[in-house]
């Protein structure tokens, strides 16, 4: 009877963890790392669209800059155009940009008299990689 009391205890003494129990936390452990994995998904998806976004803006602000540069005597602002493509590359002749893998091409329309006399519309589009940037402003002509 001293055996089988010693017995029992030593049964009911072991420590550790049943398989059951491994399983559930490897399975919780699983969750988490998707998780977290899918978060970085998003996350680096997220910064290759704001990439894209910051360079089309870029261009888009660049071009405009150019053409409020101008004088406002200058013949460019004289008649009314729609959709020219803009040469983003002056130097070269080429009317395209290429940033990291993505070419963008600029359009531009200008609308003479609008608002009122004396003033043109300058729309700028922008696009590349399957979006478009547009940006509008005004500017005084003689």
């Amino acid at each position: 009877m001293h055996v089988v009391i010693g017995m029992k205890n030593q049964l009911m003494d072991n420590s550790g963890f049943t398989l059951v129990e491994l399983l559930i936390a490897i399975f919780i452990l699983a969750v988490g790392l998707l998780g977290t994995a899918s978060m970085m998904a998003s996350g680096i998806g997220g910064n290759r669209l704001s990439n894209r976004v910051t360079v089309e803006s870029g261009i888009v602000h660049s071009v405009m800059d150019e053409f409020m540069a101008r004088d406002a005597s200058d013949t460019v602002f004289n008649t009314a155009v729609t959709d020219v493509v803009y040469d983003l590359d002056s130097s070269g002749g080429a009317t395209t940009r290429v940033v990291q893998g993505i070419t963008y091409s600029a359009t531009y329309s200008i609308t003479t008299s609008d608002p009122v006399t004396g003033m043109v519309r300058l729309d700028i589009s922008v696009g590349g990689g399957g979006r478009t940037l547009n940006m509008t402003s005004f500017k005084r002509s003689i």
